[in-house]
């Protein structure tokens, strides 16, 4: 019997595929968080480029970002532009399930200029990725054909939620505030099994 699962482990990691063997540790949440500046499309099939502005000291930027995560059984995180500047990608444990919130907001000039807040369900053996952007489309997920209701398009993409730049503090057209959730299972296929 061990050799036969011993012999199945070793196909499948061959395989390329989820490897049995692999020891999960407790669910976890990272949030990533660039701070600098981009060149990007501004719209699909459009030449045009815009120059993001994400960084953390810059007041037309992230310098008001403060980003909460809270949910069933779990401590509130709170963290700001100060703290991003420090660790762009903090980590930290979550429960195996219930409610996990995110809501990310840019304060400029004192008031809010963009907020999204949303939640999830949380699963075991789950490990977890935000990526917040003040960008015209999340760089890691693809330019969304429906701004209103942007979909996942690329691996691990669970969920993307948007929230639009005020029209008077915006560094260009349709710039937004993007939040973007992942999931992966550890030993996950990659690609093509």
């Amino acid at each position: 019997m061990k050799s036969r699962f011993a012999i199945t482990a070793a196909a499948t990691l061959a395989a390329g595929c989820a490897n049995p063997l692999s020891l999960v540790s407790a669910p976890t949440l990272k949030l990533s968080v660039y701070g600098g500046e981009l060149q990007m499309q501004q719209y699909r099939g459009d030449t045009t480029r815009v120059l993001t502005r994400q960084g953390f000291d810059d007041p037309n930027g992230f310098a008001g970002l403060e980003v909460v995560i809270a949910g069933d059984n779990m401590a509130t995180y709170t963290f700001t532009a100060a703290d991003f500047a420090r660790v762009q990608e903090p980590e930290f444990r979550v429960p195996r399930n219930g409610q996990a919130m995110v809501t990310a907001r840019i304060v400029q000039d004192g008031r809010t200029v963009a907020e999204v807040s949303e939640s999830w369900e949380l699963a075991s053996r789950i490990q977890w990725t935000i990526d917040v952007e003040r960008t015209p489309w999340p760089a890691g997920n693809g330019i969304p054909e429906n701004l209103d209701h942007p979909e996942c398009m690329w691996f691990w993409c669970h969920k993307v939620w948007r929230s639009a730049i005020a029209e008077d503090v915006a560094n260009y057209p349709d710039e937004a505030l993007w939040v973007t959730l992942y999931r992966y299972r550890p030993g996950e296929c990659a690609d093509v099994c």
